[in-house]
């Protein structure tokens, strides 16, 4: 039988010190274990069976008394590790982490999981676990401790009918020993339709996640009633080969498109399965068994917590800094990985459940106090990040110079007068459009035009290398657009097609090899696309000729081999992700842009409404491209983004078109 008493099973700390690395090892680098982030699925067993066997082998008083000591209890466990990290990381995250794209989520990702709730801002940024953003945002590992934290909110509920009613007879019985498994059926049913329909929200949110927590709950409620325990050393070992035998399945083999159904049944089994192994069967002297009880598993099982909570961080970081991709970095980044969640472990974990045991405090003092410094260090937190751009060690903090925003215009008395008061531009595009805000800005405030942009994403109109009805989601995109010009537009009006219409040769965290995108730009395939692309962009500006609308393109500009903004400053030039440098070869770039190029040339030829716009020339002047002027000034932002002083480099030639397009008056 179960024994009664308040014992601590070595396996099961041996099983988080498997489930841990796995996960890290995984993080690290994916092809060592391919389904290495399924050990998070044996963490949510094991604290669905440990939160209950605690929940239970404290008497019960009453319903007050219940929930105020769960909840003091959780919070001294978990809370004060976990703060610590938060801090420092947004501390570091201030220092060394531009603000960018890539980025972009890292605030509001670490500021929801002081509230346990980073899973869900994860959905809301549309950030999946495997996508490569993610890698970069140094609070995304905190989506699994936000279910763990939003199952302690509603499960001592569901546990507590468990508690007072499970030896009565009648509705109550029924209702005690069923309203666990029926939420688990109904929790594993949402798993499955959200991973067909909504993966994100399949792999981050409770309702798919709770029958994983439930199921180690279960099996802990069957072994009060002396089930499923195994009656021999014999039985025990074979469920533990089995289970076994399942968790390494499952850390190879997860289909992360199909997680977490079906592909967490292995993990959930095999860790049930092992914990039903290991309990009540103590001389068991298996070699499997033996595996998990020595004393180097153990201890790694012990500070399991704080490995979880520091790796992610650590490796995010240098990521953004010196690099993750060498042997010697990623040894570095295991060394330091241990470093601080042994210091986290003995020092904090340790340090607080001692000093909270010492202290004479009542149990909702410890949770009231806990709240008042998880709203004391999220405030400080909050304004950490808001001072970023006097903090931060990057270069980029100089947003004036490097981001291509809104900024107020300077000197705005040198233009003759807003002499294009009564003329609108409809600048529509994609990520590239909005690269122009500091120009456009710049247009709209010196000479008088009514600029509104639009933003289309992979749907951009004229983007010239892709037709847009061949692509997945961009069904009516023109027709909308084309509706709202013809309803704004008046005669003589600008629609500004921008965009890149060329390949990239690096994205914000990944190379290409450039001689496969010079090759791709010139294949078979692509001048077919570019073909449609030209006859779809032709039939688009006839529809604004017929409108009286003037039509401006900007032809493709210099894209780079390494992104400006990661690879600036004294802590990251020597990032694996900078290596190629700031320079390419004119000669290169002009002979991958010359198909769309020469199509944009003919379709100038057949359209007087259009115009081209050639800034080429204006951002590289020399033999070879450079992504800073020869003062040492970004004029771009990232490969192919423009800076806010790259926009301020081309305004006066941009005024000049608009000049040439409108007049001079």
């Amino acid at each position: 039988m179960i024994n009664s008493k308040r014992i601590h099973y070595k396996e099961i700390d041996g099983l988080r010190a498997l489930a841990v690395l796995a996960v890290m090892f995984f993080h690290l680098n994916d092809s060592i274990l391919p389904g290495g982030f399924s050990g998070v699925d044996i963490f949510f067993v094991v604290s669905g069976y440990v939160v209950s066997k605690s929940l239970a082998e404290r008497k019960f008083i009453d319903g007050y008394n219940y929930f105020v000591d769960f909840y003091s209890r959780r919070i001294i466990r978990i809370i004060p590790a976990l703060l610590v990290m938060l801090v420092v990381v947004s501390i570091f995250t201030t220092l060394f982490i531009p603000s960018s794209w890539l980025s972009s989520a890292t605030d509001n990702t670490g500021l929801a999981a002081f509230a346990g709730l980073s899973n869900i801002a994860l959905v809301l940024s549309n950030d999946g676990y495997f996508s490569p953003r993610i890698e970069y945002n140094p609070f995304a590992h905190t989506w699994s401790l936000g279910v763990e934290e939003q199952f302690y909110l509603f499960f001592p509920v569901v546990f507590l009918l468990w508690i007072v009613w499970r030896k009565k007879t009648g509705v109550k019985g029924t209702i005690a020993w069923w309203i666990l498994p029926i939420l688990t059926i109904a929790s594993l049913y949402t798993s499955y339709w959200l991973g067909l329909n909504k993966p994100d929200w399949g792999y981050y949110l409770i309702p798919s996640r709770f029958w994983e927590l439930a199921a180690g709950a279960m099996l802990y409620q069957y072994h009060t009633e002396k089930r499923f325990i195994p009656t021999s050393n014999f039985n025990a070992t074979w469920q533990l080969w089995i289970g076994f035998s399942f968790i390494l399945a499952g850390l190879w083999w997860s289909d992360r498109q199909h997680f977490p159904y079906p592909w967490a049944l292995l993990s959930v089994t095999g860790t049930l399965l092992f914990i039903n192994s290991v309990i009540d069967q103590g001389q068991g002297k298996s070699i499997c068994k033996q595996l998990f009880n020595n004393p180097i598993a153990v201890y790694l099982g012990k500070i399991s917590y704080s490995l979880y909570l520091w790796h992610w961080p650590i490796y995010s970081l240098m990521r953004w800094t010196i690099g993750l991709e060498t042997i010697a970095q990623q040894l570095l980044a295991l060394t330091l990985t241990m470093l601080f969640s042994m210091t986290s472990y003995h020092l904090i974990e340790k340090g607080i459940q001692r000093s909270a045991s010492k202290l004479s405090i009542s149990s909702l003092s410890k949770v009231l106090g806990g709240l008042t410094v998880i709203v004391l260090t999220f405030q400080g937190t909050s304004s950490l990040f808001d001072h970023r751009h006097r903090l931060s060690l990057s270069d980029t903090k100089d947003s004036y110079t490097w981001y291509a925003y809104d900024h107020e215009v300077k000197n705005i008395n040198e233009e003759a007068g807003q002499i294009f008061g009564t003329r609108q531009m409809f600048v529509i595009g994609n990520s590239h459009a909005y690269a122009y805000s500091t120009m456009l800005n710049e247009a709209s405030k010196r000479l008088g035009v009514s600029v509104y942009k639009y933003a289309l994403g992979r749907c951009a109109l004229g983007d010239m290398l892709l037709p847009i009805n061949t692509k997945a989601g961009c069904e009516g995109t023109s027709e909308r657009m084309m509706d709202i010009v013809e309803k704004k537009a008046k005669p003589g009006d600008i629609v500004f097609f921008a965009s890149l219409r060329t390949y990239r040769l690096i994205d914000q965290w990944a190379l290409f090899d450039p001689q496969s995108t010079l090759n791709k730009s010139k294949n078979a395939s692509t001048i077919k696309d570019i073909f449609h692309a030209k006859q779809e962009t032709s039939i688009l500006i006839e529809r604004l000729d017929k409108m009286g609308v003037n039509v401006l393109i900007d032809l493709p500009k210099p894209v780079f081999n390494a992104p400006p903004f990661r690879c600036s400053d004294w802590f990251n030039q020597d990032n694996p992700i900078c290596k190629r440098g700031f320079y390419v070869e004119k000669s290169f770039l002009v002979d991958m842009m010359t198909p769309v190029v020469d199509s944009l040339k003919e379709l100038n030829q057949k359209h007087d409404n259009l115009i081209l716009w050639d800034n080429f020339s204006i951002l590289c002047p020399d033999k070879k491209c450079s992504a800073f002027d020869a003062q040492g000034k970004p004029l771009f932002f990232d490969g192919d983004h423009l800076s806010g002083h790259g926009n301020r480099v081309l305004y006066p030639d941009f005024k000049r078109v608009l000049k040439q397009i409108w007049g001079s008056s």
